[in-house]
This record gives structure tokens, sequence and C-alpha cells, in this order.
């Protein structure tokens, strides 16, 4: 097996996602598929350092900047980044001494052609050394939000905005959830086999697979890096899917011989559930206005045996006559901020707006505008986001029914920190007339 440097490698995985905007799985995905020979514990080790500078990055900036007289923003991206996961080290890992952390950095800066830059990168981390725990944060008492930010990682509008309809300690509680690893998630093909018999088959294909007390068709995974690889993946037993997202396609109560209109369908997850809910028997439309994503829904459909699952574009923001007043259930799981997914995407916080919010609840509320028509009276439109946003959630459905000839029938609110699942939000309403 070949030897990598752990930290070259995580520092131009940052400069990637925080420099130049890539998405922090795709970056990590193509920096460790590189590395076929390389062991897997230094694949994991890239991994943490890259996702746990992440999560803490504002913390670590503003730690940074105790030590160092030159401002992070005005830094090299090659140095700023070498302080950024050397000091995620210093902070937050146990099992490099930090003298090591500190020699190891300063051979990096050299190495890379920084050697004038070096005594400056030995000065920072070295003072962090020493001085870790006599660092003086932000004062919460004076501004709750700006401690907040700081502490958590997250950036000061965010925090502001969920202050402004959250109280303090549930806002601290999502945002120290966000910062923890997250479990990976699957969803059992119930009609295939029981979660009880997918535990066993996975932990026979080397797997740890553990029940999930609030979702009895999900199983909760630990060491799987590559599940395409597994029989029992191939086989159709299951589909990655989070259990917020399955507690949602629960709420929409579809049943055996009904129809479903999945109208922002891609990857297919919902559609999915859905039919192993049915039994494998009724109809499923699952759209998605890219087409290159349709396959995507097809192939996982025929993966997991589905015939009911027909996939096709259509754009949810147009009305469409075909589907008006035909459908038993419509789901209309919209594009959104996603705020309630940081700990899976902890690159995301970074590159959202309060303007982004906006935007997005101007569009959902087109999209359930168009798909007010689609359920037949008495049938069910469920709304959903991923999100924690009162704006993109509460709001719109407060809009719609005041609006619209329906009635609220559950609504459903998951936040981060209460269970296993991603911040989640539904509403499933009864079409009157």
């Amino acid at each position: 097996m070949k030897n990598v440097n752990e930290r070259e490698a995580a520092v131009f995985a940052m400069m990637d996602i925080i420099g130049e905007g890539g998405y922090n799985n795709i970056v990590l995905n193509r920096t460790l598929n590189k590395m076929e020979d390389v062991p897997q514990s230094s694949k994991a080790m890239i991994t943490e350092l890259v996702n746990g500078s992440l999560r803490n990055l504002l913390l670590i900036d503003y730690i940074i900047g105790i030590y160092s007289k030159t401002p992070v923003k005005k830094m090299k991206p090659l140095i700023k980044n070498i302080l950024r996961i050397s000091v995620y080290q210093i902070m937050f890992m146990d099992r490099v001494p930090d003298s090591a952390v500190c020699n190891e950095a300063v051979k990096l800066a050299k190495d890379k052609g920084f050697a004038g830059l070096s005594g400056f990168v030995n000065g920072v981390l070295r003072s962090c050394a020493r001085g870790k725990e006599d660092i003086k944060y932000p004062d919460k008492a004076a501004d709750s939000a700006e401690y907040l930010s700081v502490m958590y990682s997250h950036p000061k509008w965010l925090v502001e905005y969920w202050l402004s309809f959250m109280e303090e300690k549930t806002v601290e509680r999502i945002l120290k959830a966000d910062n923890e690893t997250p479990e990976l998630n699957i969803c059992v093909n119930t009609v295939k086999t029981t979660a009880q018999e997918l535990k066993s088959i996975l932990n026979e294909e080397g797997i740890s697979a553990e029940a999930v007390h609030e979702a009895p068709n999900a199983l909760a995974l630990k060491g799987a890096s590559n599940l395409r690889k597994l029989k029992s993946f191939r086989d159709g037993l299951f589909h990655v899917m989070d259990t917020s997202s399955m507690k949602a396609v629960e709420l929409l109560g579809s049943k055996q011989n009904e129809s479903l209109l999945d109208l922002c369908a891609a990857p297919g997850g919902k559609s999915f559930y859905a039919a192993a809910i049915m039994g494998g028997k009724g109809k499923i439309a699952a759209m998605d206005i890219h087409e290159h994503k349709l396959e995507l829904i097809d192939e996982g459909a025929k993966r997991l045996g589905f015939d009911i699952i027909e996939a096709g574009a259509n754009d949810a923001l147009a009305e469409n006559q075909a589907f008006a007043n035909s459908w038993d259930k419509v789901l209309l799981d919209a594009p959104c901020s996603g705020l309630g997914t940081l700990r899976k995407k902890p690159d995301a916080r970074y590159k959202k707006s309060m303007e982004d919010v906006e935007t997005l609840a101007q569009i959902q509320r087109s999209m359930l505008k168009s798909a007010a028509k689609y359920p037949q009276i008495d049938g069910r439109l469920m709304y959903s986001t991923c999100t924690i946003s009162v704006k993109e959630n509460e709001e719109n459905i407060e809009w719609f029914l005041s609006d619209y000839p329906y009635e609220l029938e559950e609504q459903m609110i998951i936040l981060p920190g209460k269970g296993a699942g991603d911040g989640f939000f539904a509403a499933c309403m009864i079409r009157k007339e």
C-alpha cells in the first residue's frame, strides 16, 4: 500500500471546497477515489480533517485570528488551510501530539514553496498549542448570536434567523447537532425483506447495521464505504434514505392500489419507500425537471423491483392540465435551503444567505399553486422540505391554506438533535373542493 501525505490531501481538498466553491462530498470522493492503494486509515484521517475543519471553520478562524497579526482573509490560501487543519487537530483531536502537528505543518509549508512563511506558521500554531486552555471566546450574555455563531461555526445571519422564531436553547441544540458526525441510514425494501433479516445479511457482508428506534423500516450503518459493491444492494434489499424523509412518506399514508404523483422525485427515494408501503401495487408517477436525473429513478426502481413507478419529465413550477383532479396522493418535496441537512453537508452553511431563503420561499409558493389542482376531491397533497425555515415551511402553509380549498390534516416538524434524522418539515393537506 502507498503512503500518502494526509495533511496535504486535506489542505488541497479544503482549498477546492472553500476557495473554489466545490461541494464537500464531491471533492472528498474525487480525492479518495484517486487513492486506490492507500490504507483505509489514511482515507479516514483525510475525511476527518476536512469534515472536522469545515464543521468548526468559524471557530478555527476565530482562534487563528487571536494568534495571527495577519487577518485570515488576507492569508495565502495554502497557508490559511494548513493553519485550519492544524488548529483543528490541536483543538479537537488527541491522536497526534501538538508538537508533531506544528512540525508537520511547517514541513508542508516548506515543501509547497512557502519556506519564507514557515516561521509564521510555526509561531501561530505553537502559540495556539500553548494557549488553547486560556482562549477568550465571545461573551454569550453580551451577544448570544455572536457567541453561538463562533462557538458552533454557523454564519451569524443564520443564527439570528433561527433565534427569530425559536428559543435560544433549541437553536443551540440544533447547532450542536449540526457539528456531530451523521449516521448513514438506509430504508429497507419491505417487499423483499425485513429490517431484522437485512441486518443479518449486512452483518454477514461485513457491515455493522443497527435498528433505528424511531424508524422500524430503517437501519443505521457503520463501516460502509461503498454500498454499491454489496450483493444486498444489487439485490434491491434497500436504498439510502434519511429517517426524517421516511417519516414524511409515512405521513402521507399511501395505500395499496392508490395513485401517487411525486412532483420533485429525483433521485427517487420517497417514491421507492411509497412503493414499498403500497406493497408494490398501485401507480406512482415520479417526475423531475432534469431529464438526466430520471435515469437514476428508473435504475433505482428496477433494482428494487418496483414496476409501479414510472419516471417522467415535468416542471413543477408550471401547471400541468394532464394531472388535474387525477391523484389520490400528491407529494411536493420542494427544493429548499436545506438548513436541516447541515450535518451531512458541513460546507453548505457557508454558501447560503437570507436572500436564498426568501427566493426559495417564492418558488415553493409557485409550486404549491401548480400542485393545488392535482389531487382528487378528498385526496391528499403533502408539502415537505429538508429545511428549518419558517418562511419556507409554516408561513408557506399558512398562505396556501388561506388561498386554496384545503384543510390541514397533520403537520410534522423534526429538528436535529431529536433522534437520528435530518431537520425536516411536512404538512399533509386534504383537498375539499
